[in-house]
């Protein structure tokens, strides 16, 4: 094979290979964002308990508006936002 004829397959190939990537289901966290909003307005230690039986969600972490909590994303963690006394919001990573 010539090297210009090398580097087209190789290219298709990772084109190809990318474009499997997307096609495949989300992992961890991403897979349980449709049941989040049955979630919203519970508790936050019912929402922690449903969350952490969701299998590929390995940490759950709770917090306000003005918790401080990294920015780092994580394919297994959840976060749910609580706002007087009930969770608003749950988002991965």
């Amino acid at each position: 094979m010539t090297q210009k004829r090398l580097a087209l397959v190789f290219c298709c190939g990772l084109l190809t290979l990318a474009s499997t990537a997307q096609a495949q289901a989300p992992e961890g966290c991403a897979r349980h964002e449709a049941r989040f909003p049955a979630l919203l307005g519970k508790a936050p230690e019912e929402v922690r308990a449903a969350l952490q039986s969701m299998p590929g969600i390995n940490t759950v972490r709770m917090g306000g508006p003005t918790t401080p909590m990294t920015k780092d994303y994580r394919l297994d963690r959840a976060t749910g936002l609580i706002e007087n006394g009930v969770v608003t919001r749950i988002t991965c990573g």
